[in-house]
């Protein structure tokens, strides 16, 4: 199998990207590994802080490795982790790759602690890959901030001073889904900010949820590699849960489960997919 940063890299060049399904429940990691297992085409796991207390990413790391001996493509990030020591567990562990956010800090402060990160966990893990993200990405139901999208300059001198392999970039992208109306990506920002990083690091869209496909695709001709996926899965696990518990009468959990996870698997299958196919 392919290291994750070997992946990225022919992904870029196809201007393809990964997506990254966080994991809130193991139903929702076997809907992931029923996609992979039918496409064959590969992606990231991921936990937030408040998944990985529910599922712990010790136990995600067992079913990862299980399905890579089987030959299937799955790679585990830690997403937008603030505590560096339960990051660094997570790269000792064997995860192919950290997400630590410092959006919270204010710039300079996150920049020096970004950087101390990246140079000591590449000194132990050096094939591990960082991302790091100094705009915070919103959600929904936020008001954006006058300066929440990345500026290009800024994120030049971010990646130049850090070494981020990954940068997490905030260009009109939400945490959640806003189902009165589809987000919109700024993608001439976007192009601005590739010409002035270049292939100096990976692009990862968050809040992919709720963005149109063309405008995810027109993205993955700009440096993005990753794109996260995590409201999209939860809407409709939730949605086939709550449909299979007034069509069915059962003390068998598995029963109103097993739909659910298949109906998960095909909106899974449906992003591996696309996010391999150009404009």
């Amino acid at each position: 199998m392919l290291t994750l940063k070997e992946q990225f890299q022919n992904y870029r060049s196809h201007h393809w990207a990964l997506p990254a399904f966080n994991i809130d429940s193991f139903e929702i990691y076997q809907a992931v590994e029923m996609a992979v297992a039918e496409t064959n085409l590969p992606c990231l796991v991921q936990l937030s802080p408040g998944e990985d207390k529910f599922v712990d990413a010790n136990r995600l790391l067992m079913l990862v490795k299980k399905a890579n001996l089987e030959g299937l493509p799955i790679y585990l990030n830690m997403d937008h982790g603030a505590d560096v020591r339960r990051l660094e567990e997570c790269l000792r562990l064997g995860f192919d790759m950290v997400h630590f956010d410092g959006s919270k800090m204010d710039y300079d402060t996150n920049l020096s602690t970004s950087a101390f990160f990246v140079k000591e966990m590449k000194s132990k893990y050096p094939q591990a890959l960082i991302e790091l993200e100094f705009n915070h990405i919103n959600l929904v139901d936020d008001i954006p901030a006058p300066d929440s999208f990345t500026k290009p300059t800024q994120a030049l001198d971010f990646v130049n001073k850090t070494g981020a392999d990954l940068l997490a970039v905030s260009i009109g992208n939400l945490h959640g889904v806003n189902t009165l109306a589809p987000e919109r990506l700024n993608i001439s920002l976007l192009s601005e900010i590739n010409s002035a990083v270049g292939d100096k690091t990976f692009f990862t869209l968050h809040g992919g949820s709720g963005v149109p496909l063309t405008q995810i695709q027109e993205s993955l001709a700009l440096g993005v590699v990753k794109v996260n996926i995590n409201t999209d899965l939860r809407l409709k696990f939730i949605e086939s849960l709550r449909h299979q518990l007034t069509i069915q009468n059962t003390e068998k959990i598995y029963q109103y489960l097993t739909p659910a996870v298949a109906e998960v698997a095909q909106v899974i299958k449906e992003k591996l997919i696309s996010f391999t196919q150009n404009v």
